[in-house]
C-alpha cells in the first residue's frame, strides 16, 4: 500500500485553527513543518505533498488557509529527511516549463532523488489577476497548454545524458558536451531552447502526480504521472475510477500498474467509536457557514451559493458552471448532493470537514479494515492522507492507523529503496 500525507498549515478542515490541537502561531515555521515530515518518514510514508494555490482564498477571514511557496519549503525539509519523498505543486498555467523543470530538478538532486511534482492547471480568476490576466482560459485550454507543459519539463529532464558528467581532473575535462543536448523545442504554446544547467536527476524522470478525474484529466494522467489522487467516496465508483486509470495507461503504452491511484481520505481516529465520532463532532463545530460557501464558490468557479436557501435540497447545478470551472471536484460535489439528498448547508458541513475527500471516523482498527477492504478490491494502490488537523491528526494516524497496516502485511515496516521512484515501485 502506497501513502503520501497532504500537508496543509493546521489541518484540512475549515477553521480548525480554532482547535486546541493545533499550533496555529507556529505554522510558518520550519519547526512545525519538520515535524510534520518526520511524523510522515515516521510512518513509512512513500511521500510528503504541499499543495499549492496562487491566490488569497476567499474564506480567509475566518479560516487559516495561507500557503507557503512548496518549493521553498521542501527545500528545507530535504536536509532534516533521508527517505521520504518530496512532492509539491506548481501550476503550467501560470509558470514557465523552463522554470519548474530547474527547480524540481535541484530540488531532486539536493535530496538525493526524492524530489517529485504534482502537475496542476489553475482555474481561478484571482490567481489569473495576480499574474496580469484579467480572464482564464476554459478546460479544454488549459489541458492543452498542460500537456505541452509537461513534455517540455521531460524533454529538459532528459537533455543531460546519465554520463555526461566526466569530472576527470588529470585532464581537465567536467563534461561531454556530446552528452548534453539542446531541445530546440517549438510547439504552439512553448519554444523552449535548453538544455538545463545542472546534470539528470539520480531519479532519471522525476516522479509526476496528478489530481484531474475528468476525461482530458484522466487522459493526462494515464500518459505521463506516476500517482494520481482522485476524491473518491464509494467503493463501485472508486474501483471504476482505478479500472479506467489502469485502461487508460495500457492505451498510452504503459503497464496498467504504472499509474498509482491514491483516493484522499481524512482519518479521525478514536480510541473508540464513540470517542472517535466525538472528535469529529468537535472538528466540525469549527467549521464556519462563510468559510464552506467561499470554499464552494472557489471550486464552482465563481458561482456564488450565498442565494440558494441553504436549507432547500442542494440544486442541480451541472449546467451552470463557469466554461473554466474545473470539471471533476464540481460535477463530485454535485452528484454526492443530489445522490443523498444533501440540503446546501449539509453539504458544505460535509465538504468543510475535508475538502471534500472521504472522511474515515472510528478506531485505529475499523480505518484499517476500511483501508484494506478499498486496496484489495482494487479500489485504490494506497491513499492520500489528508489530517483534519495538525499535528495532532497525523502523528494519531502514524501512532496508532499505521502499525495496524504494518502488522497486516500491507505496509512497510522499513525502507528499501532510498528515491521516490524507488517507492512507488515496492
Amino acid at each position: 500500500m502506497h501513502l503520501a500525507v497532504f500537508a496543509q498549515g493546521v489541518g484540512v478542515s475549515q477553521s480548525v485553527w480554532r482547535s486546541p490541537r493545533t499550533q496555529p502561531e507556529s505554522m510558518h515555521s520550519l519547526a512545525h513543518w519538520t515535524r510534520l515530515v518526520r511524523l510522515a518518514e515516521d510512518g513509512c510514508f512513500d511521500a510528503f505533498f504541499i499543495a499549492d494555490q496562487l491566490n488569497l482564498a476567499p474564506t480567509i477571514a475566518k479560516d487559516a488557509t495561507d500557503r507557503p511557496d512548496p518549493i521553498v519549503v521542501l527545500a528545507a525539509l530535504a536536509a532534516v529527511t533521508s527517505k521520504i519523498g518530496l512532492i509539491g505543486t506548481s501550476s503550467t498555467t501560470y509558470n514557465d516549463p523552463y522554470t519548474v523543470a530547474r527547480q524540481f530538478a535541484t530540488l531532486d538532486q539536493m535530496s538525493d532523488g526524492r524530489a517529485g511534482w504534482n502537475v496542476v492547471t489553475t482555474a481561478i480568476a484571482t490567481a489569473a489577476a495576480n499574474y496580469g490576466s484579467d480572464g482564464l482560459p476554459d478546460h479544454e485550454a488549459r489541458y492543452e497548454r498542460g500537456e505541452e507543459f509537461v513534455d517540455v519539463v521531460r524533454a529538459l529532464w532528459d537533455a543531460w545524458a546519465t554520463d555526461a558528467i566526466v569530472g576527470d581532473r588529470a585532464t581537465g575535462v567536467w563534461a561531454d558536451l556530446d552528452k548534453i543536448k539542446a531541445i530546440d523545442y517549438a510547439g504552439e504554446h512553448f519554444q523552449v531552447k535548453g538544455p538545463m544547467t545542472l546534470p539528470r536527476s539520480p531519479q532519471g524522470q522525476l516522479p509526476l502526480a496528478q489530481a484531474g478525474s475528468s476525461p482530458t484529466g484522466m487522459k493526462l494522467g494515464a500518459r505521463v504521472a506516476d500517482m494520481v489522487f482522485t476524491t473518491q467516496h464509494h467503493l463501485a465508483a472508486a474501483t471504476e475510477f482505478a479500472e479506467s486509470m489502469r485502461a487508460l495507461a495500457v492505451a498510452a503504452g504503459r503497464a496498467p500498474d504504472a499509474v498509482k491511484v491514491l483516493p484522499g481520505i481524512t482519518p479521525i481516529v478514536g480510541k473508540t467509536e464513540s470517542e472517535a465520532r466525538e472528535l469529529a463532532r468537535e472538528i466540525g463545530s469549527f467549521i464556519s457557514e462563510e468559510s464552506t460557501l467561499g470554499f464552494l464558490k472557489q471550486s464552482f468557479g465563481g458561482l456564488d451559493l450565498s442565494g440558494y436557501d441553504l436549507d432547500e435540497p442542494f440544486p442541480d447545478l451541472r449546467g451552470a458552471l463557469p466554461a473554466h470551472a474545473s470539471v471533476s471536484r464540481p460535477e463530485l460535489f454535485i452528484k454526492m448532493a443530489l445522490d443523498e439528498g444533501l440540503t446546501v448547508r449539509q453539504l458544505a458541513q460535509r465538504v468543510g470537514m475535508s475538502i471534500g475527500h472521504r472522511p474515515l471516523v472510528g478506531t485505529p482498527d475499523t480505518i484499517a479494515d476500511e483501508m484494506q477492504r478499498w486496496f484489495e478490491a482494487g479500489a485504490a494502490d494506497g491513499f492520500i492522507v489528508l489530517p483534519a488537523d495538525l499535528p495532532v491528526g497525523l502523528e494519531e494516524f502514524v501512532d496508532m492507523v499505521v502499525p495496524r497496516l504494518q502488522d497486516r502485511g500491507l505496509l512497510r515496516k522499513a525502507y528499501s529503496g532510498s528515491t521516490l521512484r524507488e517507492h512507488l515501485a515496492e
